[in-house]
C-alpha cells in the first residue's frame, strides 16, 4: 500500500465516493470537451438522457476545437474536465493544483499498418517510418512508454519518425508514404472500420491489461482543480458518478445509435462502419474506463512509474512537494 499512501499524501488521485449525496438543488457548471471525439457522444448523450440531472447536476457543455479545449482547464474556463492525462501529470509536477478524481478515455488508439505490408509486430518497425499526429498528447506518450516497456523500442529514436496533422497522417498511410500510423481516436476508428485496408499490430490498452488487469486511462481521466473539489466534495462525487454512468450507457447499442444520430457529426462519426466499430469497442469496454477504486488507482500509478523509469515522463509528482493533509484517500463506491 506504499503507492496508496504516496497518493494520499500527494493529493494527486482523489476518490470522493464515501460522502452521501444531498440533492437539494441542481448544481450548474460547465465542462469543455474536444470536438471530433467520442466524448461528444458520452457527455451530450448522457446529458440528453437526463443522467446528470438525475445526479443533481445542470451540466453546460462547450465543445471546442482541440486547442481551445486544451487551454480551457488551465485557464479555469472550466474547473473539471476529462483532460489529457500525461499533460496533467506534467502540470502537477510543475506545481499546478490539480487532482485526478475519476476514470475517462483509455488509450484506445492502436498502431495500424496497411494490410499489404509485411509488418506483424512493433519489432518489425525498427528503422521504418512510424507516424503520429503528436509527440505531446497523452495517448502518444502512453503508447511510446508501453512500446519501450514491451519491446525495448523508442519510436522517437529507433524508427524513422514522422509527425503530421491527423487527417494528413491518414492519407500518408493510405498512399504508403509511411509504414505505420498512430492517430487520434476518431481516425483510429476510421482505420478499424476498413479491415480490408488496414490492420492493428499493437494495442497499448491490451498490453497493460495483460500486466495489470486494467487499461491505460492516461489519454484523458477526470481532472479537476483541487479547490473545486474541496469547495463541494459531494458535487465532485456526483459528477464522477454521472460521468461514469454516461460512459457505461454507451455500451448499450441502442443508446449509442441514439447518440450517433443526434451528435455523430460533432463527434466525427462519418458512416455506419465507424459507428459499428464504436459499438463493438464500447461493448468490449475498450474505450472508457468507468470505475475508480484502489485497484484501478494502483494500476494507473504503476503505469506512471514505468513511464517515468523509461524517460517518457520527467517524473511522478513527489509526495514531499505536494503533501496536503486536507486531502485523504477514500474508497470510491461508484
Amino acid at each position: 500500500m506504499k503507492k496508496a499512501l504516496m497518493l494520499a499524501c500527494l493529493g494527486l488521485v482523489v476518490s470522493v465516493g464515501s460522502i452521501a449525496p444531498a440533492l437539494s438543488a441542481n448544481d450548474k457548471f460547465k465542462i469543455v470537451l474536444p470536438r471530433n471525439s467520442v466524448f461528444v457522444l458520452a457527455y451530450f448523450g448522457g446529458r440528453d438522457a437526463g443522467v446528470y440531472r438525475k445526479h443533481g447536476i445542470d451540466l453546460e457543455i462547450d465543445a471546442r476545437p482541440f486547442k481551445g479545449f486544451a487551454a480551457s482547464l488551465p485557464a479555469k474556463e472550466c474547473m473539471v474536465a476529462t483532460y489529457m492525462g500525461t499533460a496533467a501529470i506534467a502540470r502537477i509536477n510543475k506545481g499546478l493544483d490539480w487532482v485526478i478524481i475519476g476514470g475517462g478515455l483509455t488509450v484506445m488508439q492502436e498502431v495500424f499498418v496497411r494490410n499489404a505490408s509485411p509488418f506483424k509486430t512493433i519489432s518489425d518497425l525498427r528503422g521504418k517510418k512510424f507516424a503520429s499526429w503528436s509527440t505531446g498528447a497523452g495517448a502518444f506518450k502512453a503508447t511510446r512508454a508501453a512500446i519501450m516497456d514491451g519491446f525495448g523500442i523508442d519510436v522517437l529514436k529507433d524508427t524513422d519518425f514522422v509527425q503530421a496533422a491527423a487527417p494528413a497522417l491518414f492519407k500518408l498511410l493510405e498512399r504508403g508514404n509511411v509504414d505505420s500510423m498512430f492517430n487520434i481516436s476518431s481516425l483510429t476508428v476510421a482505420a478499424a472500420a476498413q479491415p480490408d485496408k488496414y490492420r492493428s499490430i499493437f494495442s497499448p490498452n491490451d498490453y497493460w491489461k495483460k500486466k495489470t488487469g486494467h487499461p491505460i486511462v492516461w489519454s484523458a481521466p477526470i481532472v479537476a482543480w483541487r479547490s473545486w473539489v474541496n469547495e463541494d466534495r459531494d458535487r465532485a462525487k456526483r459528477f464522477v458518478k454521472a460521468t461514469h454512468e454516461s460512459f457505461k450507457r454507451l455500451r448499450n447499442g441502442a443508446n449509442l445509435d441514439d447518440a450517433v444520430k443526434k451528435f455523430g457529426k460533432l463527434a466525427a462519426v462519418k458512416n455506419q462502419a465507424q459507428a459499428n466499430v464504436y459499438k463493438k469497442w464500447l461493448a468490449q469496454k475498450r474505450v472508457f474506463l468507468a470505475e475508480w477504486n484502489q485497484e484501478v488507482i494502483d494500476s494507473q500509478w504503476k503505469f506512471l512509474e514505468m513511464a517515468a523509469k523509461r524517460g517518457v515522463l520527467k517524473g511522478v509528482p513527489s509526495s514531499k512537494s505536494r503533501a496536503d493533509p486536507r486531502v485523504r484517500m477514500l474508497t470510491l463506491k461508484s
